[in-house]
């Protein structure tokens, strides 16, 4: 069912820039189990260890939109959340109340000393230089804060394309990164890879459920024949 959910999920982001796609790591365990008497025996059982996302880059996508940003490289845009600071991949960005750049969701964009990027209103349209700097009519208006971290996979999710940075992850740390503008990083999701996941693991729940059910039969059987026996 984790599984399932997982695969699912990519699919409906399948079109979401900066979607990192979700997997299933499966773990094999041992357990000790009492057998008849004194006697013990070790089992192998598999269950999912976690859920972690693949933060493969995704493939580019120029949309000549002077907002768009992606990041060449490792690297993460710092924004700002209801719920503290969050960090993505995905730079389609625009302006927002009060001229403050913000991403489709709304959260504000950080700049480089960590402050929301404000646009002056009665300037032209914002360019997105290569070194993340945003300059209005030649002048410069804010850069991106770009951070990366010592152990990425340490990072959670939150959301469809924000991440958290968990303990493991360690702290961000600013650095700078190649920037392109007016394109996209598009999610690291494969339609057929997901749909013959999905196909997989359906099939395979199907047989689990059957080998379950017929558990539980036999169980019911013992059960009444032992009521008759006594």
């Amino acid at each position: 069912m984790t599984a399932l959910d997982a695969t699912a999920n990519n699919l409906a982001n399948a079109n979401t820039p900066g979607y990192k796609a979700e997997q299933a790591v499966f773990q094999e365990h041992l357990m000790s189990a009492m057998l008849t008497g004194s006697s013990q025996t070790q089992m192998r059982y598999t269950g999912v260890a976690e859920v972690s996302p693949d933060l493969r880059t995704g493939p580019l996508q120029v949309t000549q939109r002077p907002l768009d940003a992606a990041i060449e490289g490792d690297g993460y845009f710092a924004v700002q959340t209801p719920r503290g600071e969050r960090f993505t991949r995905a730079g389609a960005f625009q302006i927002g109340p009060g001229g403050t750049l913000v991403t489709a969701q709304g959260f504000a964009v950080q700049g480089s000393g960590g402050s929301p990027i404000v646009i002056p209103p009665d300037g032209g349209a914002p360019v997105i230089g290569e070194d993340g700097v945003l300059r209005v009519d030649g002048e410069e208006v804010g850069q991106l804060r770009i951070v990366k971290f010592n152990q990425p996979k340490g990072l959670a999710k939150d959301g469809d394309n924000l991440f958290r940075a968990a303990p493991a992850a360690g702290e961000p740390v600013p650095t700078e990164a190649m920037i392109q503008g007016g394109v996209l990083e598009m999610p690291n999701v494969s339609i057929v890879k997901g749909m013959t996941d999905l196909v997989s693991a359906t099939r395979a729940f199907e047989a689990l459920e059957k080998a379950v059910e017929a558990y539980s039969d036999l169980e019911r059987r013992a059960a009444s024949d032992i009521t008759r026996a006594r």
